[in-house]
Parts: C-alpha cells; sequence; structure tokens
C-alpha cells in the first residue's frame, strides 16, 4: 500500500519493518483514507475496514513512494516486511535526492539541425525529446515487446546508447543494468567516494531522475532547440486539488489529469518570453504570453487573433490566452 507522494517528508524518519499506527477516516471508489503521524494517505487495502477503525501497520520504505504493510491478526514475527536488495536500493537513492530537486535534462546535442517555424516540425520535435529521453524506456519496453513500439525508436533512448555490443537491444530488462551501473563498490569506510562515483555515472544519475518522475510527474528539459536557440521547457502534471481527500487520493489517468507546459525562450525580436501553457482534464487550454520586454507585449497583442486561429483550425479547444508584462506575471 502507497501513499501519495507529497507524503515522503513525513515519514522520512521512519526505519524500514519499523510499526505504525494508522486511524481510517474515510473510504471512495475502493480507496481508503488513512492518517498516520498527520499526515493522509490513500491506500488499497485487502481487508474490510470502517471509518475510526486503528490499523497496525509497517514502515516497507521509500520506493520511491512511502509504502506500508498492513500487520494482519495472522502475521507472525517472522513476517516482518522484508525488501529486497533492490528495493532496498531504490529506496536508499530516493533518501540521497534533494527534497526540492527536479528531474532535469541537459541533452548535448541539439533538439533540431536547423532553424524552423514549422508547428508541426517543432512539436515532433519536442515529442521525441521527452519520449526518447529514457525516463518511461522499462515502459516503452514493455510496449515493445507487444509490437506497441518500435526497436528504432528504443535504440535511440540513453539506456541503449550508453550500453555498447549488440546485446543492448537483447536485454530482458533495462533497469536491471541501471541497478548494475547505480551501484559501484568502493571502499564501505568512504560514504564520500560512493557518493562521488555514483554522481559521476550517467546511468545513476538517469535512473534517479526516472524515480524522481515516478514519484512527482514532472521535468526539465534545458538545452538548444537548435544551434544558438536555447530553450528551457519545464512539463508537470497539475497536482493542484481543493479537498484533503483530493490530495491524497491515488493519481487519476492521463485522461482525467490536467498538464501543465512552461517555455522560456530568447527570440530576436520578441527578447526573452515566457510561455505558459494549461491543458486540463477536459482537454482545453489556457495559454499565458510574458514577454520581458515592454515593447514586446503590444506586438504579441496584436497578433493574438492568429493564435486563436491557429489554435482553431488545429480543432483544440482553446479557453484563455492572456499577454501579461513580467512584472504582473
Amino acid at each position: 500500500m502507497r501513499s501519495g507522494h507529497k507524503a515522503r517528508a513525513t515519514f522520512e524518519h521512519l526505519l524500514i519493518g519499523q510499526a505504525v499506527t494508522g486511524l481510517v477516516k474515510g473510504q471512495s471508489k475502493g480507496v481508503t483514507l488513512v492518517s498516520i503521524e498527520g499526515q493522509t494517505v490513500a491506500m488499497r487495502l485487502p481487508l474490510p475496514v470502517a471509518t475510526g477503525d486503528t490499523l497496525k501497520l509497517n514502515f516497507a520504505g521509500h520506493m520511491p513512494q512511502p509504502v506500508f504493510l498492513l500487520d494482519t491478526p495472522e502475521a507472525t514475527q517472522s513476517n516482518a516486511p522484508q525488501l529486497s536488495q533492490t528495493a532496498r536500493m531504490l529506496s536508499e537513492i530516493m533518501q540521497r535526492v534533494p527534497e526540492r530537486t527536479l528531474p532535469t535534462l541537459t541533452p548535448l546535442t541539439p533538439m533540431l539541425d536547423r532553424a524552423t517555424t514549422a508547428p508541426s516540425e517543432l512539436a515532433m520535435a519536442l515529442r521525441t525529446a521527452l519520449v526518447r529521453s529514457g525516463l518511461f524506456y522499462e515502459s516503452h519496453l514493455a510496449n515493445w515487446a507487444v509490437g506497441q513500439d518500435s526497436l528504432d525508436g528504443l535504440m535511440q533512448e540513453p539506456q541503449n546508447r550508453m550500453m555498447a555490443g549488440p546485446a543492448r537491444a537483447e536485454s530482458a530488462s533495462a533497469l536491471t543494468s541501471l541497478l548494475a551501473a547505480a551501484a559501484p563498490q568502493p571502499d564501505a569506510n568512504s560514504p564520500g567516494q560512493l557518493a562521488d562515483a555514483r554522481a559521476a555515472n550517467p546511468m545513476h544519475t538517469l535512473l534517479t531522475q526516472q524515480l524522481q518522475v515516478l514519484e512527482s510527474p514532472q521535468f526539465v528539459w534545458r538545452g538548444e532547440l537548435w544551434p544558438g536557440q536555447m530553450l528551457e521547457w519545464q512539463v508537470k502534471q497539475d497536482t493542484e486539488a481543493d479537498t484533503p481527500q483530493e490530495r491524497a487520493a491515488p493519481a487519476a489517468s492521463d485522461a482525467e489529469t490536467g498538464w501543465e507546459s512552461r517555455l522560456k525562450l530568447t527570440l530576436p525580436n520578441l527578447g526573452t518570453v515566457t510561455v505558459d501553457i494549461k491543458l486540463d482534464a477536459q482537454q482545453a487550454f489556457n495559454i499565458r504570453l510574458v514577454p520581458e520586454r515592454a515593447g514586446a507585449r503590444t506586438l504579441l497583442q496584436q497578433n493574438q487573433s492568429r493564435l486563436v486561429e491557429r489554435f482553431a483550425m488545429a480543432g483544440c479547444s482553446l479557453h484563455s490566452v492572456t499577454v501579461q508584462n513580467d512584472g504582473d506575471a
């Protein structure tokens, strides 16, 4: 049973196997809301419970979200939670990640080899940068196994580019390779040496980023859109909720979830512009343009109708488009 990602900091002090008590606060659609040390978490329990019941739980680690095991009457001391070496490694990696760090991709080469103003070309470049970033490799590997992804596409991802030799395309599980790369064996009495070795390992960095995205769906891409044109692009799931129950509930499916995208780039005529794009659960867009130059605001407002027309031509639902000064954002 896993708790919401926001509860991670609350349970950092818990030891694996440590007993805790939970209070059932309510149930909804098969999900039970349980209060543990003042934090409400969502669980799927194997046994029926009622509001007000007290649960005996055992902390099972950070993998990467806090995990608890229900202590049933049939459980004995010999059945205390035991984590595999892999699970312990994943938990230990996430414990080392700074709380406010976002997974940041910094590719060495531009997205495109030349400048373009074609929306379809730009959209495909952004999509490819995200899809083939390596953050979702295991999912793509599973899709490839059932014919839903291409081998050429898989070979573009860092896991295969970093692994040399013909056997890389035949690997049954890239996660095994990642874990092997993430666990160098320096002197056990030198924790600093261990941290340095892991930090220098690109596979360990990628694994850490994958765990971060799993815990909190967001990432930053920072690099060249084409040679000489820098871009900072942030994508994150809209996790804002109105009630504690909504904040504690498990993540909804992609079709029921809103997403936010922010692009920041410097253009020849407009200067630095930040573009905030929100896609809500009904697949409607809200766009905010924030130029740093005062004169750029007028130019963007004059051409705002063209953006609206392009969205309509593409069949997209657009709720609003606003242009703000940098100081008003």
